[in-house]
């Protein structure tokens, strides 16, 4: 069929009801806007939209996936467009919802006067394990508490929007749905613009302005997002509205209490902090009266509630509000604490705990959905179609009904509306479902976010769920008035400078930054000495017993190859199959891919502070290496060719992130610190590698000092300035005294002592104490470190050499304890 005519009778459809969410106008409109290309191009435009996705490192964990738990973000093409008409009528109801469970958990953790007046039952409300009840009597700072709402809708055949649920304890999908905003609005930027679709940049200003006005500090507030951390199903979220807002990016263990006061943990010491977004559940959040067993939280955190010096955005304990069951309940508290009729209906629903109610839900079973009452944790149920079971099995939810009434509730069967989508090169319907948000603009007030988060079926389910494989989709609203012009999108932040500079450093995220760089310089010196060794078990120089010698070591010493590995001067292919084996070994090997994944590991820990350039190298390093690597050792047996070749792809991956960590970051603190992880794990290594030389004599064989000269990564210097001079000063005078070649220790040391005078905050001129004690190059003359023994050894240089380790390795210590564990305390102020 031709893509016009399908089109026109997919508009056909629109107008008999089959696709409610949008009316044949916009639709014509929508594709009107495709150009000359039309229907042909949504393919291409399709492939770019996910490869977008991909190179944003979207992720989102679905636990239904049999291949793993992350797997990219998953957005349909098409928008779902909604029309001003029902977009008023959709904003007048959520915020009149938002309003009333406001009330209600003002009242519930207040005067309890609709339990008392039996509006609400107790058993839904102190019966649900989301009730808190170290929570009763605390009044939130600013009095609201339902800063952000989440309200999930769906639209039946005849228009009617309908309530399905309602999300309050820490609704997810403001930061997905900005990600899908900037990837739709770039594959259709014609249609976007002139079909009048609403900007929701404002939305997320008035929510951050909203915070501030409420919080015990006003407009000068410290508003932080704290999150579970990295290995949280919507991480991805965390980080990305983290940066988009400009807020602090923490977790439970970098906040602390003193004195009925919340603080944060930075390199400067302990700072303020006023607000603070959670995306924590609540029962995590403080230790000391909720879970014991939380890691998650801060101990104490309550308490600082109760003194009022806190704001919490949601207050903890409105986890009930999350009960299907509630929702029965609404319309007549809505009439009691509003005095107004519920303007958006919520699809009838039975809580089975009232007789009354079982009685009348279980004869038409078949026709509902039986939901859990409290959360699956609870019951280990989740939503089941009455119509997909047979009688045998009505028959046993009945008797379960019967037996634990008030763990399920039945809700009225509303067929999903359907959207368009584009998969496989053809327009195709999926069931849709709308979640919509709400959000504090001020004490009492709210706002709905003029757009929000479609959620796609699967073709063989008529559940909308990503946890379940389902797909997303943006959410148009058009607008008849003015569109709100703010420029404050994703985009348009620079990836690393602003929101460094404008955000403390936890001493958590200065760890991670600290422990990148050395992971970073770990594996490029753990790559280049692979490479060392392949080249010399093949090249000419294979039989020097010198070379081989030192090799081994220093591949024993670095985890490249097993301790009961014959040396490669003994049993050459035996020690090249196993250095192969382990290049992406990551349990019994520290070789090249083990140091990959901890630097991926430690990457991902502080993604909101790095570029997406950044974080995507990192991704397709690890992927492309990997991938590689095990096609390598299937299909050419341990080829040694082959394994360089995946090396020197790894290498520019390495190269181009240098390049990132050099060039792309702000100079601030935490940047210091992952320069300085770099050049102390270079340092160590360097000079540990130049020792073994002189301590095996491979320095003394020409082989030897050649690729001694290729592990300092200085070959092209070496040659323009010596030639082909063999000789100990020359060597010495480049990798060791040479201030301007960046892989001298000379260089590397007084680089450190740099660092750590700014890290300090010293006076120019001057050294803190943990820089004094590093080796001072301006204390070496080549004369002297070039003198042998009685013996003809070297031992005054090889014991430097090791001075040189041993600070490394005392340096790090120092840095942890004084700017990570805070055990020494620091007499200085950092970042001058």
């Amino acid at each position: 069929m031709d893509p016009w005519v399908l089109a026109a009778t997919l508009a056909q459809d629109i107008s008999a009801g089959h696709f409610d969410e949008m009316s044949a106008p916009a639709w014509r409109s929508f594709f009107g806007h495709l150009g000359v290309e039309g229907f042909r191009d949504l393919d291409r435009r399709s492939r770019q939209l996910q490869r977008q996705i991909r190179d944003n490192g979207v992720t989102y964990n679905v636990y239904a996936d049999a291949d793993g738990p992350q797997r990219p973000w998953s957005l349909d093409l098409f928008p779902l467009i909604i029309s001003p008409q029902d977009w008023r009528y959709i904003e007048l109801g959520v915020q009149q919802r938002v309003r009333l469970l406001d009330h209600v958990m003002a009242d519930v953790y207040g005067p309890q006067r609709m339990l008392a007046e039996g509006l609400l039952p107790s058993a839904l409300v102190q019966g649900h394990p989301g009730y808190l009840r170290p929570m009763h009597g605390i009044t939130p700072v600013g009095g609201t508490h339902l800063p952000i709402a989440a309200f999930d809708m769906a639209r039946d055949p005849a228009g009617e929007w309908w309530i399905v649920s309602q999300r309050t304890q820490a609704p997810s999908g403001l930061g997905y749905l900005l990600e899908n905003r900037v990837a739709v609005s770039r594959q259709f930027p014609t249609a976007f613009r002139d079909m009048h679709v609403q900007r929701i940049a404002a939305s997320y200003r008035a929510l951050i302005d909203g915070l501030k006005r409420m919080s015990p500090a006003g407009e000068s507030s410290r508003i932080v997002l704290l999150t579970p951390g990295p290995y949280n199903e919507t991480y991805f979220e965390h980080a990305y509205l983290a940066r988009y807002l400009g807020l602090t990016l923490v977790e439970g263990s970098d906040l602390t209490v003193r004195d009925q006061r919340l603080y944060i943990r930075t390199l400067k010491g302990l700072e303020p902090v006023h607000a603070v977004l959670k995306r924590l559940d609540d029962e995590f959040l403080d230790p000391l009266e909720l879970r014991a067993d939380s890691r998650l939280g801060v101990p104490g955190l309550l308490q600082v509630m109760r003194a009022g010096n806190v704001l919490v955005a949601n207050a903890p304990g409105s986890a009930f509000l999350e009960s299907s069951a509630l929702l029965g309940f609404l319309p007549a508290l809505s009439r009691r604490l509003l005095g107004e009729e519920l303007a958006l209906p919520s699809l009838d629903t039975w809580w089975c705990g009232e007789r009354a109610a079982m009685d009348s839900a279980l004869p038409q079973l078949g026709e509902r959905v039986i939901k859990p009452t409290y959360p699956d944790v609870r019951t280990g149920m989740s939503s089941v179609l009455g119509h997909t079971l047979s009688q045998r099995e009505l028959d046993e939810w009945a008797g379960r009904i019967v037996r634990q009434g008030e763990a399920h509730t039945v809700q009225a069967y509303l067929p999903l509306s359907q959207m368009p989508t584009w998969h496989a090169g053809l327009l195709a319907p999926r069931s849709v479902m709308l979640r919509v948000f709400a959000v504090c603009d001020g004490p009492g007030s709210w706002s709905v976010l003029p757009g929000g988060l479609a959620r796609i079926a699967t073709a063989d389910l008529d559940i909308a769920s990503m946890q379940s494989g389902g797909s997303s989709a943006d959410v148009w609203v058009l607008t008849e008035g003015q569109i709100d012009t703010s420029t404050n999108l994703p985009t348009e932040i620079a990836p690393d400078v602003p929101a460094a500079l404008s955000r403390s450093i936890t001493s958590r995220a200065a760890e991670n930054l600290f422990w990148l760089g050395r992971y970073t310089e770990r594996t490029e010196n753990t790559l280049r000495l692979a490479r060392l060794a392949l080249e010399g078990l093949n090249g000419e120089d294979q039989t020097s017993q010198p070379l081989l010698n030192w090799l081994s070591q220093l591949a024993v010493t670095h985890g490249l190859v097993l301790d009961e590995v014959p040396p490669a001067a003994q049993a050459p292919r035996v020690f090249e199959r196993s250095l192969i084996a382990s290049l992406a070994d990551t349990v019994h090997a520290t070789s090249v891919g083990y140091n990959l994944v901890a630097l991926k590991s430690a990457a991902a820990a502080v993604r909101e502070r790095l570029s997406q350039e950044h974080w995507n190298m990192i991704l397709r390093a690890e992927t492309d290496f990997f991938s590689q690597c095990a096609n390598t050792s299937v299909d050419s047996d341990y080829s040694c060719v082959e394994s360089l070749r995946v090396l020197d792809h790894l290498g520019g991956y390495l190269a181009a992130m240098t390049g990132a960590q050099t060039d792309r970051m702000a100079r601030d603190d935490g940047w210091r610190l992952l320069s300085t992880g770099r050049h102390i794990e270079r340092l160590s290594f360097l000079a540990a590698a130049l020792a073994s030389g002189f301590e095996t004599g491979s320095i003394h064989d020409d082989s030897g000092y050649e690729a001694m000269v290729a592990l300092f990564d200085s070959t092209i210097s070496f040659h323009a300035r010596f030639q082909l001079r063999r000789d100990v000063p020359a060597l010495i005078d480049l990798l060791m005294m040479d201030r301007e070649n960046p892989r001298s220790l000379g260089w590397v040391l007084q680089t450190l002592r740099g660092r750590l005078a700014r890290l300090a905050g010293s006076e120019p001129g001057m050294l803190p104490a943990m820089a004094r004690d590093l080796p001072d190059p301006q204390a070496w003359f080549l004369d002297r470190l070039c003198q042998r023994d009685e013996q003809g050894w070297h031992a005054g240089l090889i014991a430097e050499l090791r001075r040189c380790v041993e600070s490394a390795r005392e340096l790090s210590d120092l840095l942890g304890a004084r700017y990570f564990s805070h055990s020494i305390e620091a007499r200085q102020s950092l970042g001058a």
